[in-house]
């Protein structure tokens, strides 16, 4: 679901092909290049059929995109999101990667947001097109396969980790992000080639992982002077 003009325009010009496109009739000459898949539609009916609280009068549909795991190793980073459930998350992290990376794989597996829910696309701006996209049901079989391929392996954790420093990781590498609540299991940590902290006040238990995992994001990319 592409919720929005910014989110469907931004999808449209990156060559993404929507099966239909729900407009009112003020916006309808606006997408005269969808041809026959534009559907002219109320603004009531158009509420009942997007979770926005206030539409700006579009909403695409497109089909969703499944890369297989060989594609998706190849990108030059690798977010494995590990249970972590909140959608708003889950995109700013895909939106952060996208900034500061050239190409992005994500692996989701269980107990994680599916990352074609609205929010999600939502989140990224419709810019969801660009990531590749693996499902999995064992984490631990990918990190495993990542490393037999050289895929640098690292996860943030909230402590006892090596304290993050402002310099570019090798590509590809794949970083493992963990929910607040839950964090990474010590069995998936003992697959990583290392783990990463960011230094915080005591006070703080942990950062959000949307902020935590993007400021890991950009000091890994090594923008930092360039």
């Amino acid at each position: 679901m592409l919720e929005g003009r910014r989110s469907l325009d931004q999808a449209l010009q990156l060559g993404v092909d929507p099966e239909l496109v729900f407009v009112t009739a003020s916006r309808a000459q606006d997408y005269d290049a969808v041809g026959d898949r534009v559907r002219i539609v109320g603004e009531r009916r158009l509420a009942q059929i997007s979770s926005l609280d206030t539409s700006d009068g579009v909403l695409g549909v497109a089909a969703t995109s499944i890369a297989r795991f060989e594609e998706v190793a190849k990108r030059d980073c690798i977010l494995l999101p590990i249970g972590l459930q909140d959608p708003g998350n889950l995109g700013t992290l895909l939106r952060s990667a996208l900034a500061f990376f050239a190409s992005v794989g994500l692996v989701v597996g269980p107990g994680t947001v599916d990352p074609f829910s609205p929010k999600v696309v939502r989140a990224t701006t419709g810019l969801i097109s660009l990531v590749a996209i693996h499902e999995t049901d064992n984490y631990t079989a990918c990190l495993s396969e990542l490393g037999q391929r050289g895929v640098m392996r690292v996860a943030l954790v909230p402590r006892a980790g090596t304290r993050l420093l402002m310099a570019p990781l090798p590509r590809p590498f794949a970083i493992l992000i963990g929910s607040e609540a839950h964090g990474i299991g010590a069995d998936l940590l003992a697959d990583c080639d290392g783990l990463v902290s960011i230094p915080h006040r005591a006070q703080i238990d942990s950062l959000n992982a949307g902020v935590a995992g993007s400021i890991a994001l950009f000091s890994f990319a090594g923008l930092v002077g360039g």
